[in-house]
């Protein structure tokens, strides 16, 4: 986590959902097409 923070790791956002939108993050996931890591903002 300390790598993450000081800028050390570039991680790549393939998506970002809201809370509500949590199935269509699933469904996503699921797929493997998300080209990324996918957030879950709350």
């Amino acid at each position: 986590m300390d790598s993450v923070a000081a800028g050390q790791v570039q991680l790549v956002i393939g998506a970002a959902f809201s809370l509500t939108e949590i199935v269509a993050a699933h469904q996503l996931m699921e797929s493997n097409q998300a080209g990324g890591k996918i957030a879950v903002v709350t």
